[in-house]
């Protein structure tokens, strides 16, 4: 069984996968540049993640995440974005000192807690009541905000989610992904039952089931 990540393990794989947005690896100096530490400092734990199978990692080559490490990171920076999104958007925090709030407490948030932080936005865009419940008070004012799913969308479209419709594992897993309220997404090809999305610079392949609880507006 791999052992959990340390904050500064997750620290280094959600650098290497800032870096890598619109490429496919990243280089030692680099990540030291964006970590602020020596290059020295970096190789032990490239090391440390390569062992655990989260990344591919030759001395003095390119750095690249596997399939593995790329969810691992993925997860990192979701929570981060959500982190972001609650100092900087509601509490009105500057977005630097957001950051580094959000730096801080990542490592700490619990699936539970990145939950409900999701859920605490998906209310700001679309009525999240049950419909069994009465409605609640912005009912007519999420009514009329234009939303789909993103099944439901061309190929090439761009849209910004507002609520991921699932619970248990399949949520949890699309909120790992960094499928999360306000992110902007571009779906960019359909194979069969899969289909291709953009988002950050990063691409992802979606199941029918995933796509389906994605709701999207324009």
């Amino acid at each position: 069984m791999t052992p959990p990540l340390t904050p500064s393990l997750e620290d280094y794989l959600e650098t290497i996968y800032l870096l890598q947005k619109g490429k496919n690896e990243a280089r030692v100096r680099d990540i030291a540049t964006a970590r602020g530490v020596k290059a020295s400092s970096v190789s032990p734990a490239l090391k440390r993640l390569s062992e655990m199978g989260l990344l591919a990692y030759v001395q003095r080559e390119s750095i690249q995440l596997t399939e593995e490490g790329k969810i691992a990171a993925r997860r990192v920076y979701a929570k981060h974005i959500l982190l972001f999104q609650f100092f900087h958007d509601i509490l009105g925090m500057d977005a630097e000192k957001a950051r580094e709030e959000a730096c801080g407490l990542e490592h700490a948030l619990s699936d539970d807690g990145m939950d409900r932080f999701a859920r605490f936005f998906e209310s700001r865009t679309l009525c999240t009541t049950d419909s069994n419940d009465p409605p609640c008070a912005l009912c007519t004012m999420h009514e009329n905000i234009p939303h789909t799913t993103l099944d439901q969308i061309q190929d090439g479209s761009c849209v910004t989610v507002a609520q991921i419709r699932a619970s248990g594992p399949t949520r949890q897993a699309i909120l790992d992904m960094g499928i999360l309220p306000n992110v902007t997404l571009t779906r960019r090809a359909t194979n069969k039952d899969k289909i291709l999305i953009e988002i950050e610079h990063h691409e992802l392949t979606l199941s029918l089931e995933q796509i389906k609880a994605i709701v999207v507006t324009f």
